[in-house]
């Protein structure tokens, strides 16, 4: 996502939404916020709005994101139990474009998830308007929850690049993907983050560590799929900015990593006291 922050009583950022590159504003909704849950954010406050969407390259999407203030510090945990699936959701989005897009790309991704899950279930946003942005596209977020509390997800977005009038649509439209090899890509992407294990996605990887390092002065253990470069990348910025070592712990019988470290004792010392 490409947001700018606005400074007003409620945080708002303006920009782009959803791409094809980053986590989409439906991941972050779906799934950045209950990890932060896991490690003591307080849930009550904690939302996002989406006021608009806004895709590549004109962007024009707004959204607000109220985050409640920690008390004193996160909360140490030990999460490395995924437990069984329980259920797919996701949301489909479409802006400047016939809801057609998204109809096709949820028919051809539950095509291949729904004999995994029966519970299955997709939320359309079609917008318009001023709610639509400046660019037309569309895309899909799904996310699948397991028994324990781990959300795992996968995201995409297509954009037209032109769209200025008919003509200059129309042609970008043949140089891309069609929308049911969309929504089949999406499946398989998210049935590869289940397959690899680990209680959060690829995506989160890093979000997952730098969470374990802001946490008190106590033991943490997560487990993640194969490590991802940005993950990697991750672990080296807080071993070299908080000082925090994890150990790691591979177990080849599943594919998996356990990763331990002693949390750096940070704490929220620009708190108001009442």
């Amino acid at each position: 996502m490409d947001l700018v922050f606005i400074i007003k009583p409620e945080p708002t950022f303006s920009g782009i939404t959803n791409d094809s590159k980053d986590p989409s504003i439906d991941t972050f909704r779906s799934t950045t916020l209950p990890i932060l849950k896991q490690f003591g954010v307080p849930p009550e406050g904690l939302e996002l709005k989406i006021e608009s969407r806004g895709v590549p390259p004109k962007g024009g999407g707004k959204v607000v994101l109220p985050v409640p203030v920690v008390p004193n510090s996160l909360k140490a945990t030990k999460w490395v139990d995924e437990a069984l699936l329980k259920r797919i959701s996701g949301v489909s989005f479409s802006t400047r474009v016939s809801v057609q897009f998204e109809n096709t790309v949820i028919h051809a991704a539950r095509g291949i998830l729904n004999p995994l899950l029966s519970h299955f279930h997709i939320f359309t946003d079609h917008k318009t308007g001023a709610q639509a942005g400046m660019s037309p596209g569309y895309g899909i977020s799904l996310v699948v929850e397991t028994t324990s509390g781990c959300v795992i997800s996968a995201d995409t977005a297509v954009s037209y690049a032109k769209g200025e009038d008919d003509a200059d649509l129309e042609d970008d439209r043949k140089d891309l993907i069609p929308a049911e090899e969309v929504g089949k890509q999406i499946a398989s992407a998210l049935l590869a983050e289940i397959k690899q294990g680990g209680v959060v996605d690829s995506t989160h990887q890093g979000l997952l560590f730098l969470l374990c390092a802001l946490c008190p002065k106590d033991v943490l253990e997560v487990r993640v799929g194969k490590l991802s470069p940005y993950g990697i990348e991750a672990l080296r910025h807080i071993r070299d900015f908080l000082g925090v070592k994890f150990f790691m712990n591979p177990d080849a019988s599943t594919g998996t990593v356990n990763l331990m470290c002693l949390g750096s004792g940070f704490q929220n010392l620009s708190r108001k006291v009442s």
